[in-house]
């Protein structure tokens, strides 16, 4: 009569080998790059949310003086501002529309903005540099929002949902980010140039 062996019960693995098998070495190396992204991710919104809260960027103003005595010139930023319905030329100087009124004031003998340029957001940083407190970093944003006046004077005009390039650097204070100063390039130098034509000192 012969007797039936009995099977034997494989001897459990030890803990810290089941932890290097590769598929356990796989889902925690995953898990450390999401933790990893997850941090950039809150810190970075943190910068973004500075920039996005801070009027000067968020809504910049049009600060813009113009003569009413401008002579006409279709081609300049006069004639521009009479298609979009801004002002009207007459004998007597420009005369502000009804539409223009809601962007520009009269004081004697000039028109003096009174808008916005438009809204704007970040959509992301980088190369971000810390020191002293400080955070350097190079953001990119776009327009979501553009008046009618930047759109009809500036030359170049924004585009709206065109990413730009800016700078910003920002300092911690009580725990928060706040923007210390900050460039963009897109809107500052059109716009520096349409005051400086306006006031006469470019032709």
């Amino acid at each position: 009569m012969s007797s039936s062996s009995t099977p034997s019960t494989p001897a459990p693995q030890p803990f810290f080998r089941r932890w290097l098998s590769p598929w356990a070495v796989a889902g925690l190396l995953v898990g450390i790059f999401l933790l990893i992204q997850g941090y950039l991710f809150w810190h970075d919104r943190a910068l973004m949310a500075a920039l996005d809260n801070f009027p000067p960027f968020a809504a910049p103003a049009f600060e813009l003086q113009v003569s009413k005595k401008t002579p006409y010139d279709p081609l300049s930023y006069i004639g521009r501002g009479a298609r979009a319905g801004l002002w009207q030329w007459s004998p007597e100087g420009l005369i502000l529309t009804e539409k223009g009124r809601k962007f520009f004031r009269e004081s004697g003998e000039m028109f003096i903005s009174q808008a916005a340029a438009g809204k704007r957001k970040v959509t992301r940083v980088r190369n971000q540099q810390a020191s002293d407190g400080e955070r350097q970093f190079e953001f990119l944003y776009e327009w979501v929002e553009i008046s009618p006046p930047a759109a009809a004077l500036l030359f170049p005009p924004p585009r709206p949902g065109e990413e730009y390039l800016g700078q910003a650097v920002l300092t911690q204070e009580q725990g928060a980010w706040k923007v210390k100063s900050f460039q963009a390039l897109d809107f500052e130098k059109p716009m520096a140039r349409l005051q400086e034509i306006a006031s006469g000192v470019l032709k």
